[in-house]
């Protein structure tokens, strides 16, 4: 019965996303000189499952350049070839090209056939041109076998396999040989209409050749058995690893099954029934297994699941919370002696719906490292590019980020790494003359502050020029004076329009001005913020909300209106005195606290709303801070503090000026949550203060 595998089809892509990444980010942490053999086999088998995936679903672009990529790896981890820059480079450039056929067949993206070949040619010449190690070469006898075979091509292996395959059509037995060969020296012993036997010398253990059989293959089909070199023994399995051998393995495009062993002569069959981890998720113990027993182990622990699947959830959950919340209200006057069941039944609910508020939200988090792992490629391009020498540094990769803020914060991070690259670090031979070290030093943090991720960008390069800042803002038209404290300075580069670079070029100062990455940041619900010191360095720092799906925020009232306020953004909240409270002609009403005077904003007049009190003596005044400015917000109450659900407004309803979004709350009226960022800002822009 033939089955329609297109429906995985976007599996495999995702798949192949994913081992992309890794590919570059091996490819760039590999030591040139003297390459580990680990990170080797890692992107041998990257290309491998690539390769064996796209195989299985007809891509056959893509199987033209994984195999001579996987040829030449093959060579480089069997010491045919020496592992050099050349390499490295060209597997970066054949990574971009897996890419974007890949972009081709999911989006229907174009594809540059002309650079697909250019490369494919570069990969083919690298495996002529390099010139092979010495015959003499030997691999180490990880195995202790007594036997050893030296193939044509210098190569020593060390284990010899049998391996029985079915009746199979000449086609795949040519391309099975072809596949099997990568792994050693290879001859067919023998071949009929009703079976073939392989004898196969290697290095390699029975996984990896079962695995790659599985392309073409049942893996129940096929036997593999390893003959002992001094006592002619055969060892047979479907699927064994023995203890002692430190192989990789599952480098298939699916999991291979694994199980560790302990090193016995017997047959061992592995029921087709048992499902079985891959090896770098297995527990480090010994697991005994005798004939027709098997000690299952724990299966793999993740799933893929769809962002909107994950969404939806996310919204139920929030649905439910709000339902509780509503219960909770309707259930306040209650006498609690005679309805004592159902007030701790709803306390209950509370707790479990708070709980699984947290674990949906959870799914939706991201590593930091999703976002940092795309820059080392481009720090090495570019340094190269501008001539300079530059390491980048990251720190607190695993700290985790809503995934709709992850995917927006890469554009102003690129921006920003962008401008250390062109505009911070200087030239070795600069740095050299101001007693540094030629090699400049890019650091890529981020860290858990309160409710919010705050992530830094920080160069030990020239740092930021107070007087060229000075000079261009006031070209500009900026109001300045030579007065301003640093702080005041560094924040003129946020001004539209603002740069101090006297060319354009393609790294940076492309019309993207720091504007619109402090605009892209504040819509995101963050601020930015730059420190420097000239000849020392700059480090700008970003903080943003874990998350936009839930607010902690404090319930206000104005008039007959319920306002939240996000209680990242709350300093304090307090009733002045009158002796406190000033009138500026022109300007409004500014309060004296804690030595500075903040201007006061009116919510009723922002909104157009009836209030109870209009003089911030009889009313409340919130203190709020935002983008590094403050003011106190004119409110009538403090409601309390609260968790809310947070509903999109613009996508339901339509953009409303100084408010960020809606929440339902216990009663079922709605709530309106304002936005701190823009209320600071606008209020900024009309009286400069």
């Amino acid at each position: 019965m033939s089955m329609d595998i297109s429906q995985f089809s976007q599996i495999f892509f995702d798949e192949v996303e994913e081992l992309l990444d890794d590919l570059e980010r091996l490819v760039l942490t590999v030591d040139v000189e003297i390459p580990d053999s680990e990170d080797i086999n890692s992107i041998f088998r990257i290309a491998h499952s690539i390769k064996g995936g796209a195989a299985t679903f007809g891509f056959s672009d893509l199987i033209d350049i994984t195999h001579e990529l996987e040829s030449m790896l093959d060579k480089i981890r069997h010491g045919e070839l020496k592992f050099t820059s050349r390499h490295q480079e060209i597997l970066l450039q054949s990574r971009d090209v897996l890419k974007m056929q890949i972009d081709g067949l999911r989006l229907n993206a174009p594809v540059d056939k002309e650079k697909v070949a250019e490369v494919r040619a570069m990969v083919v010449e690298a495996m002529i041109d390099e010139s092979a190690l010495s015959s003499a070469h030997q691999v180490p006898d990880l195995h202790n076998e007594k036997n050893l075979v030296v193939a044509d091509s210098g190569c020593t292996y060390a284990r010899r396999f049998q391996i029985d395959l079915p009746a199979m059509s000449q086609i795949d037995v040519e391309a099975l040989i072809d596949e099997l060969s990568l792994l050693g020296e290879l001859t067919v012993s023998s071949s009929n209409p009703e079976k073939t036997i392989l004898d196969l010398w290697t290095n390699d253990g029975s996984l990896e050749i079962l695995a790659l059989c599985s392309f073409i293959l049942d893996p129940d089909d096929v036997h593999v058995s390893e003959i002992s070199g001094d006592s002619a023994l055969s060892k047979s399995a479907h699927i064994v690893i023995q203890s002692e051998e430190p192989e990789d393995s599952g480098f298939g495009f699916f999991d291979s099954p694994s199980l560790f062993v302990e090193p016995i002569q017997d047959e061992i069959v592995v029921s087709p029934d048992v499902s079985l981890p891959t090896p770098d998720k297995l527990p480090v113990k010994k697991i005994s297994v005798k004939a027709d027993t098997v000690t299952a182990v724990a299966e793999s622990s993740t799933v893929r699941v769809s962002i909107e699947k994950v969404d939806q959830l996310i919204n139920l959950v929030g649905e439910l919370v709000i339902a509780h919340a509503m219960i909770t209200k309707r259930a306040e006057g209650l006498d609690p002696a005679q309805y004592e069941m159902l007030l701790n039944g709803i306390a209950q609910l509370g707790q479990n719906s708070r709980s699984l508020q947290e674990s949906a939200m959870s799914m939706r988090m991201m590593p930091m490292d999703v976002v940092f792992s795309r820059f080392p490629r481009m720090v090495r391009e570019l340094s190269g590019k501008l001539g300079k020498q530059i390491t980048l540094e990251t720190k607190g990769n695993s700290i985790e980020l809503d995934k709709g803020l992850i995917e927006k914060i890469v554009d102003p991070l690129t921006h920003l790494i962008r401008n250390s690259i062109d505009h911070g670090i200087e030239s070795p031979d600069i740095r050299a003359e101001s007693g540094k070290q030629k090699m400049g030093c890019l650091s890529l943090s981020a860290a858990h502050q309160g409710g919010h991720v705050v992530i830094k960008v920080i160069d030990d390069g020239a740092g930021l020029n107070r007087r060229r800042i000075l000079q261009k803002a006031g070209e500009q038209g900026l109001p300045v004076d030579d007065d301003m404290t640093d702080e005041d300075i560094w924040k003129l580069i946020f001004a539209p329009g603002f740069s101090t670079a006297e060319t354009v070029t393609d790294v940076s100062g492309r019309g993207v001005g720091m504007d619109v990455v402090n605009r892209n940041i504040t819509s995101l619900g963050g601020t930015i913020s730059i420190h420097s010191v000239e000849g020392l360095g700059t480090t700008t720092t970003v903080s943003l909300p874990l998350t936009l799906a839930i607010l902690d925020g404090m319930s206000v009232k104005v008039g007959e209106e319920t306002y939240i306020l996000p209680l990242s953004n709350i300093v304090e909240s307090f009733q002045p005195v009158a002796t406190n409270v000033k009138e500026i002609s022109g300007q409004g009403s500014v309060v004296y606290i804690r030595g500075e005077y903040l201007p006061i904003i009116p919510v009723f007049k922002v909104f157009t709303i009836e209030p109870i009190h209009r003089h911030p003596v009889t009313g409340m005044l919130v203190v709020i801070t935002a983008d590094g400015r403050k003011a106190a917000l004119l409110v009538d109450e403090l409601v309390g503090q609260q968790q809310v659900v947070v509903k999109n407004i613009e996508s339901n309803y339509r953009k409303v000026s100084n408010i960020s979004g809606a929440t339902i709350m216990a009663d079922g009226s709605v709530s309106l949550i304002i936005d701190v960022n823009g209320l600071l800002r606008e209020h900024h822009t009309k009286t400069g203060s």
